[in-house]
């Protein structure tokens, strides 16, 4: 995909419809879910792109409206890609509230199955593979299973999930001293594993660990000392 801020030739390189619209997908930028579909004109792009708040053209009313001008829950922009065919926008957003003017956090929470889609839970179209690990530890914690390894761990409580942290951190070390790729790629799951059952036990989501690297991100390493300590770097 391009980057649309890098294009050489500008924003001629857009493919508009016969109707002068391109559809534009929305995504949370922080954990890849997708937010919503709309359609923007040229109008709608340019103000997306000037104002860095997501633009539409809205097909019933025939009118351009910013994303959540009634309701406050803007999308902010962070990148806006074009495919390779230039006939299809994608924004990766910062949404402030939910997207959806149901008020879901995104407008695809219900699966298709057959003719008729069926309601289920709102999070299972969000985010990726760490999203549905912690769906499943949340799950043994609200209902442990026998010959469950995660129910185990949760029922052996801190001590024993904690533990687990810290052996899987030391297998992080040695297999990045050995170099060896697969050793890392393995362990690194297994510390992420265990990390999510550390946050599920503290009833801690993935999206406030996605919130604070975002606050971190494009900003130094460093940050001031604790008192009675050196500096210390991220």
């Amino acid at each position: 995909m391009q980057n649309m801020e890098n294009m050489a030739d500008g924003e001629q390189e857009v493919q508009f419809d016969d109707r002068g619209l391109i559809p534009a997908i929305v995504q949370d930028w922080r954990d890849g879910s997708v937010l919503m579909l709309g359609y923007m004109n040229r109008e709608a792009l340019d103000r997306t792109r000037s104002t860095r708040s997501v633009h539409f053209w809205s097909r019933s009313r025939q009118r351009l409206w910013e994303k959540g001008e009634t309701s406050g829950h803007r999308l902010i922009v962070k990148d806006l890609f074009i495919d390779c065919d230039q006939d299809t926008i994608l924004v990766k957003a910062e949404p402030v509230g939910p997207t959806c003017h149901t008020g879901k956090q995104s407008c695809f929470f219900t699966e298709l199955k057959g003719s008729e889609g069926q309601d289920r839970n709102p999070s299972a179209a969000l985010g990726g593979i760490l999203e549905r690990i912690a769906e499943t530890v949340r799950d043994r914690r609200a209902n442990p299973r026998a010959g469950s390894y995660v129910s185990k761990l949760l029922e052996g409580g801190p001590d024993r999930f904690l533990k687990k942290v810290v052996e899987e951190a030391g297998e992080v070390l040695l297999a990045g001293k050995n170099a060896k790729r697969e050793e890392i790629v393995y362990e690194v799951a297994d510390l992420l594993f265990h990390t999510l059952i550390v946050l599920e036990a503290n009833e801690i989501p993935l999206s406030d660990v996605y919130r604070e690297l975002a606050a971190r991100h494009g900003k130094s390493g460093l940050r001031p000392a604790h008192p009675g300590e050196g500096g210390a770097g991220e």
